[in-house]
């Protein structure tokens, strides 16, 4: 194998990869949008992370009752800061998958993640990788 072709299936999988990540988040906002269920949680605390960069990240973490009785904590998507007045304790709205309740989204906190510009731009995203990836393929073999 040529250093060539060591390179160009290095970038193959990088693009793949990042290409699957980006179709399975545009299948969870969608099925959360198509079936997701709207209900109240409460603010349980942000679980705070450094990201790579040495910035803190604020991921919410909410608890909330299914209707069958079951409590639920889940968190949400990380954001750089949290959003302004927000305080642990605090009601806030919560979409969740019913067949998967952890899977949830919170528009009140994190608005626009359902929105199907949101979901169009990871769709578009992964085909655009997935002919980059086929692409590189075809030119390094």
């Amino acid at each position: 194998m040529t250093v060539e072709q060591l390179g160009g299936g290095f970038v193959a999988v990088v693009t793949g990869v990042l290409c699957v990540v980006f179709a399975f988040e545009a299948l969870r906002r969608c099925l959360l949008r198509l079936r997701g269920v709207s209900t109240t949680a409460e603010l349980v605390r942000f679980r705070t992370t450094v990201a790579e960069d040495g910035d803190l990240l604020y991921y919410p973490v909410v608890a909330f009752t299914l209707p069958n009785g079951v409590e639920i904590e889940a968190e949400g998507e990380g954001v750089s800061r949290p959003p302004h007045g927000t305080q642990e304790g605090d009601r806030t709205e919560v979409v969740y998958d019913p067949a998967v309740p952890s899977s949830i989204v919170l528009p009140s906190l994190l608005p626009g993640r359902l929105k199907a510009r949101e979901i169009l731009a990871h769709c578009v995203a992964s085909i655009a990788l997935g002919f980059l990836t086929y692409q590189v393929l075809v030119d390094t073999f």
